[in-house]
């Protein structure tokens, strides 16, 4: 089934019961519990789509609540964050000690292996949920990721997310949605640094280092004589200083450095043609290809020319 980028999604009625099994299938175990003074049938909608990637769901209900315990994930480990964007109506959204009101164009982001609920008081509520693996969001973001953070609809980060995601549900078939899906994933870990480094505990004098030293790798990652060492040297500070700075991020120097420069080399083979991958390695900051190929793969699951192919189609 298709996710249509417009609201005009029907409800029908739909038993309880089978409502709970189909939503197990499309999102997992989750307790449904009915408006307690309607009967046994909600109104309520549930689509399924995968583009770029990305699996999708579109889910409308007017429950009284839905919630996911300690039970249903020791019987259904979790397997995913669930990034949920509110489409029609309100609900209250709470995981661990971070609850919510969200209205349309507001986010929220649920980890599937903590207890979580979905509080709608019986009016209708319809949400579009992105399914992120959690074992490659773990390895992209580490610990700046986790459930439980609210994202407002006027978040300017948060309002790139949904532009990106806008494109990918109008367009489900165009075949450089990899790279879509990519910018996805980089504004995603703008937010999730930035959400890091406002973190209350978090020293001062670390979120300014970091502040700093992410505007001067932005500035300076071309070039290939650019090292980690370069950078603390540039921020006098030493590196053990500026490694220690880093970990608020869930990164490590050396990791942000060869993410700007594998990213920019994904983005150029996905948009220059008539330059060869070696060139545009090089362009990108890299000082030898086998470093390159090695850090793309990791990146992006692929070899690069394997972007070439789409990009050609595209």
């Amino acid at each position: 089934m298709t996710i249509l980028p417009d609201l005009n999604v029907r409800s029908s009625p739909y038993a309880v019961d089978a409502f709970r099994t189909d939503l197990q299938v499309v999102c997992g175990a989750f307790n449904v519990e009915p408006d307690r003074a309607g009967p046994e049938t909600l109104q309520a909608h549930l689509s399924v789509a995968t583009t770029g990637g990305l699996d999708l769901a579109r889910v409308g209900l007017n429950a009284d609540h839905v919630h996911r315990g300690e039970r249903d994930i020791r019987r259904d480990p979790g397997e995913h964050f669930f990034l949920v964007l509110q489409q029609k109506g309100r609900a209250h959204l709470s995981q661990g000690d971070v609850s919510a009101w969200a209205e349309p164009g507001d986010m929220f982001l649920v980890d599937a292996a903590r207890p979580s609920r979905f509080a709608y008081e019986g009016q209708y509520s319809l949400q579009l949920s992105v399914h992120l693996p959690r074992e490659e969001m773990l390895h992209r973001f580490g610990k700046r990721i986790y459930g439980g953070i609210n994202i407002a609809a006027s978040d300017p980060l948060g309002l790139a997310m949904k532009a990106v995601l806008a494109k990918l549900i109008s367009t489900p078939d165009a075949p450089a949605h990899v790279h879509t899906v990519e910018a996805f994933y980089s504004v995603f870990g703008a937010l999730l640094t930035e959400r890091a480094l406002s973190k209350g505990h978090t020293p001062n004098a670390d979120r300014q280092l970091v502040t700093r030293a992410l505007a001067t790798i932005a500035e300076h990652y071309r070039n290939p004589e650019f090292k980690t060492q370069s950078l603390a040297d540039s921020l006098g500070v030493s590196l053990r200083r500026l490694q220690r700075s880093f970990q608020i991020t869930g990164e490590t120097p050396h990791d942000r450095l060869q993410r700007y420069r594998v990213t920019a080399a994904h983005d150029a083979i996905q948009g220059a043609p008539g330059h060869t991958i070696t060139d545009l390695a090089y362009g990108a900051g890299f000082s030898d290809l086998s470093t390159f190929y090695r850090a793309y793969r990791k990146h992006f699951g692929h070899a690069p020319g394997q972007a070439d192919a789409i990009r050609k189609r595209s």
